[in-house]
């Protein structure tokens, strides 16, 4: 991490610098409805490196006008980054004892930038979304397994979960909602139709174990789908998963983009993607069941784009074109040494083409929608009608992939995308809006969440499957979620005043942030960590409030007993510390003498983690 800001320092007087560090790439064209969405690809502690290059983008190119000197008289461009999705690995370590629930080699631990906006000593200036990887702080992620805030500011999704951003347009008449998605963790299929058996503390397999993507979660998230399927709701609620994150790639995704850049870049991939196992299957159903318009996930280090283009076959009959020998014989042989790509045909074509008219309006009109790669937005920028053919044929279309690389200078680990979302409502209440989304500024321009009505319905219908269990877990395909049960929970949340939202907007979620363990204090002079202590889970106020209002009990997560002042210290003395190194790059070396994936790069982690059990 030194050497990440020595040279932030030695490029501050370039121009542009904060692009020449950090290779931020853009997409889409801003309008009055779209949002505009920053990615980030694993973090591994770098929040500080990551806002920092996200101000000197809102400074550069944020604040001028949005066709640049050639019109002075065009509106400003957008001045603000409406919100950051991390995906994974952000490492949410608020002090040393969390160590013993990050998975990675002993001398890799570094305390990161969390505990200083965990503590409040900073407070993240973009709203940030972030869903789970393979290196992050288990036990508290776990805490805050239905989702909540795990700083201020810094949103977690849960093991899944569905929220909705909004925010006013310009007018005041109307609030864009962008609906975003995401799944945790990565997948091992020797965990996925488990229970949730672990406890902190977490023995050698349970520290593993613990990220593992879990059956229940993903037949949760499909459960969507039959939503958006359905008659009854179709009026009333949103259809489309806007964008969606995770930390593991889709398996078959490198079938839709460029291989042979993809194979150039990681060699080691190659034999991955021959055999189709590159990905996880779970993400793989979620992408043909959900069809979002965008999905961003990280994990393997290396940008990389596809476009996924739906046709009106099943699910299952998706995957197996995916995987078709005919594909992948005809891609693999152009990532041979000398071999040829006829780029006017190649899946790379069509992602570059696709993200561009995805993430601006289309100015074609609206009569030719049906074109193959026709944008997804109309002309005005208010999505066409749920129930219209369509926009049927629209969402149905295209899902525009991006992985992106971790946090290290000049790699290419954050873009930013212009999305106009499927949504929107009129703004009844004008002067409730702010108070509704907990915004002490009154500042009409900033987005904020709401929970998902049809979310919250399906986690209440299927808490069964919630168990802490090594078994099997039995999950039945249901019937739709029905209209009568998202009313239920709006309902629910409509009375529970106790959540902090307006009555006016139940679903905004409440900023009700609060501390559960002592933070990490870096003038201590403690720079080491010892044995667990045998500590229980201490549980989350947000997951009780949470539970309460849905009128759920606690099946995997425990009730928050007590104040941070009844936790044990972080620090340990039982016997001599460990260490700790100084930077959180994280190097790849070979464990127990084993191969592993990004073993060629002195800057990767070891991908294989699940490689000893």
């Amino acid at each position: 991490r030194h050497q990440y800001q020595n040279n932030k320092r030695n490029n501050n007087h370039r121009e542009n610098s904060g692009n020449y560090v950090h290779n931020i790439g853009t997409t889409g064209t801003p309008s009055d409805t779209s949002f505009t969405v920053a990615v980030q690809g694993c973090s591994h502690g770098e929040l500080d490196s990551i806002y920092d290059a996200l101000e000197s983008y809102r400074v550069q190119k944020l604040t001028t006008p949005s066709n640049g000197n050639a019109d002075p008289s065009a509106p400003p461009a957008k001045n603000n980054i409406d919100v950051l999705l991390c995906c994974g690995d952000v490492q949410t370590l608020r002090n040393t004892a969390d160590f013993h629930s990050l998975n990675v080699p002993p001398k890799y631990k570094a305390m990161g930038d969390f505990h200083a906006y965990y503590s409040g000593q900073k407070v993240a200036p973009v709203l940030t979304i972030m869903i789970g990887g393979n290196h992050e702080s288990s036990n508290y992620l776990q805490e805050l397994f239905y989702g909540g805030w795990v700083a201020p500011n810094i949103y977690y999704l849960g093991a899944a979960g569905v929220l909705n951003l909004c925010k006013r347009t310009s007018s005041g008449s109307t609030i864009s909602a962008l609906r975003i998605a995401g799944i945790s963790g990565i997948y091992n299929s020797r965990h996925y139709s488990l229970g949730r058996f672990e406890m902190p503390p977490y023995d050698r397999g349970e520290l593993r174990s613990v990220y593992h993507t879990r059956q229940v979660d993903v037949k949760r998230m499909q459960a969507l789908a039959t939503v958006a399927a359905s008659s009854s709701t179709a009026k009333n609620q949103q259809q489309t998963i806007d964008v969606m994150i995770s930390h593991d790639w889709p398996r078959g995704i490198a079938y839709h983009g460029n291989i042979p850049q993809l194979v150039r870049k990681k060699p080691f991939f190659k034999q991955e993607i021959e055999a189709n196992e590159l990905g996880s299957p779970a993400n793989e159903a979620l992408l043909h069941s959900l069809k979002p318009k965008f999905w961003f996930a990280a994990h393997l280090h290396v940008k990389f784009e596809a476009l996924v283009r739906h046709g009106g076959m099943s699910p299952e009959n998706e995957s197996n074109r995916d995987a078709s020998a005919d594909v992948k014989s005809q891609l693999m042989a152009a990532a041979e040494p000398g071999g040829e790509t006829n780029e006017a045909t190649t899946p790379a074509d069509t992602a570059a083409a696709g993200f561009e008219l995805m993430g601006k309006k289309e100015k074609e009109p609206a009569s030719t929608a049906t074109t193959e790669f026709h944008g997804m937005e109309s002309n005005d920028g208010i999505c066409p009608d749920p129930g219209s053919s369509n926009m049927e044929t629209l969402t149905e279309q295209m899902t525009r992939f991006l992985s992106l690389d971790k946090c290290l200078p000049k790699r290419r680990h954050i873009q930013i995308t212009h999305v106009e979302p499927s949504s929107s409502r009129s703004a009844e209440d004008a002067e409730t809006t702010a108070a509704s989304a907990g915004d002490d500024d009154n500042d009409n321009n900033k987005a904020w969440l709401e929970y998902d009505a049809c979310w919250l319905a399906v986690l209440r219908r299927t808490h069964g499957w919630t168990q802490r269990t090594r078994n099997v877990i039995v999950v039945e395909d249901d019937k739709p979620i029905t209209q009568a049960e998202i009313d239920d929970v709006s309902k629910r949340f409509e009375d529970g005043n106790e959540n902090g939202s307006s009555k006016s907007k139940p679903l905004a979620v409440p900023h009700n942030f609060s501390m559960t363990a002592p933070p990490f204090d870096p003038s201590s002079g403690h720079r080491s960590y010892g044995p667990p202590q045998g500590t229980p889970m201490i549980g989350n106020p947000q997951t009780d409030r949470f539970l309460e209002t849905l009128g759920l009990d606690h099946r995997i997560t425990v009730p928050f007993t007590g104040g941070i002042e009844q936790q044990p210290p972080p620090f340990f003395r039982q016997r001599p510390p460990q260490q700790l190194v100084p930077t959180s790059v994280i190097h790849g070396r070979s464990i127990n003498n084993m191969p592993s994936r990004g073993m060629g790069d002195d800057n990767e982690i070891d991908l294989d983690d699940d490689q000893d059990e």
